[in-house]
């Protein structure tokens, strides 16, 4: 599934990015007449605010965490750019910029080729987005789902956590899509490699299945193995890396519903752990109000076991079809261990306050 993805910087930076990104493919006349005219482009931009009653910084270190005294980090911007080669190829690819220290810098989110050998069938080439957790193929675009950030005890890329998640990976897959009638189903597998902040999860392969109905209730499960190499920490060296999630999302009758759970096995008890989290809302108009609880844990039998819980209210408010303002409270519990603090907070009941204003075009 191949979900609009996008960029962020300055609007000079974005501008000469696209140009150059054109100007490679418009070289290739002899494969395409005119490029500019064939070439997608899609976009959006959160700016987000948040900010804790703690000296520690949360998910994240100075310059990526939340704070004390507040920040825009998580603020960003993408552009998506598709390119149809002919009929069965076509490149997708979304540039993405963050937030680094006081700048912004942009990379490559994630490029891909794709070979469409039938109109069920495709394969994929390239850096790929991770695809576990149903909205990890979509977590930049905040107007695609009710929270500031997806449930950060899930979707997060701290090594401290249960279940990472990753932007993207570098590999192939092959994906495989049925519909009949209101029932739409799809079967993604896949394999490469995943860059950690301190190690590489190698010779990886898993599997994503997937089944909604009219898309007003899906079911996701995902499974992934592999192997940790080139780790700072000897003792991760070498050992298997699995994980396994399972998903489910409503949108019906004005209902607004997720739940996901996933398990890690690392073969080494202080990285083994599990999350999950559930969120309901009701849509009233143009008011989404809604309730999350997340909780994970990690090292349960080891000698520094980790377990951290989130109790957040939401309120959603769509501006227009394509632009929404979300605030955010939330109550963060830490029962062992530092949980996503950079270090052991001082107190055990750390309070949240968040606002965002996400926009597509």
């Amino acid at each position: 599934m191949d979900d609009k993805y996008l960029i962020l910087r300055k609007s000079t930076q974005v501008c000469v990015l696209t140009s150059l990104f054109t100007a490679s493919l418009c070289s290739t006349s002899a494969v395409a007449e005119n490029w500019a005219d064939r070439i997608n482009m899609t976009g959006f931009m959160s700016a987000k605010y948040q900010k804790i009653n703690e000296k520690n910084f949360f998910n994240g270190d100075t310059d990526t965490g939340i704070g004390k005294d507040g920040s825009f980090r998580g603020t960003m911007l993408g552009l998506n750019l598709t390119a149809p080669i002919d009929e069965r190829v076509a490149i997708f690819s979304q540039f993405l910029a963050t937030q680094e220290d006081d700048n912004y810098a942009t990379h490559l989110d994630w490029g891909f080729i794709a070979l469409s050998l039938t109109d069920e069938f495709r394969l994929r080439a390239g850096k790929i987005k991770f695809p576990t957790g149903i909205v990890n193929e979509y977590v930049s675009v905040g107007n695609a789902y009710p929270w500031i950030s997806p449930p950060m005890l899930f979707y997060t890329e701290n090594t401290s956590a249960a279940n990472i998640t990753r932007e993207a990976y570098t590999g192939a897959s092959a994906v495989w899509e049925y519909s009949s009638g209101d029932v739409n189903m799809s079967a993604d597998v896949f394999g490469g490699e995943i860059k950690l902040d301190d190690m590489r999860t190698r010779n990886m392969t898993g599997v994503k299945l997937r089944i909604d109905r009219s898309e007003e209730i899906n079911f996701e499960a995902t499974y992934y193995k592999g192997v940790m190499r080139d780790a700072t920490n000897q003792a991760m060296e070498g050992k298997p890396h699995e994980n396994i999630a399972l998903g489910m999302r409503i949108d019906w009758n004005n209902i607004i519903g997720y739940t996901e759970w996933a398990d890690t096995d690392m073969d080494l008890e202080i990285a083994n752990g599990s999350a999950w989290y559930t969120t309901w809302g009701y849509q009233f108009g143009n008011w989404l109000p809604h309730l999350t609880y997340q909780y994970f844990e990690k090292g349960k039998n080891s000698s520094s076991p980790q377990e951290q819980k989130i109790s957040t209210a939401g309120l959603r408010y769509d501006i227009s079809d394509t632009a929404d303002l979300k605030f955010e409270y939330s109550v963060i519990k830490t029962e062992q261990g530092k949980g996503l603090f950079e270090s052991t907070p001082t107190d055990k009941s750390i309070n949240r306050f968040g606002v965002a204003i996400d926009v597509v075009f």
